[in-house]
């Protein structure tokens, strides 16, 4: 006996497939997080900063970048989906 199920055969219904697909959107999905975060604190936060919290200036551009980030993200991936199925 395993632990945890380990080296057992998978339960019915389990594809591989769909969870490679799934395991790859997440890491997608961390990967604009990560990105989006480098871009607009690299935009909005100075390198030299006296203050441990952000200002209200700062606060606002990180958001207004964050925001802008993922939506410029969706209306990519609608494209895209759009021109996948056009392609079908």
């Amino acid at each position: 006996m395993s632990f945890l199920g380990m080296g057992r055969p998978p339960a019915t219904g389990y594809d591989e497939n769909k969870i490679n697909g799934i395991k790859g959107e997440m890491l997608m999905i961390q990967q604009m997080k990560d990105r989006a975060s480098l871009v607009c604190l690299e935009k909005c936060i100075p390198n030299y900063y006296s203050d441990g919290d952000l200002n209200k200036g700062e606060s606002n551009c990180v958001d207004r970048c964050i925001s802008k980030f993922f939506q410029t993200i969706k209306v990519i991936g609608t494209e895209m989906q759009k021109q996948q199925q056009g392609a079908m």
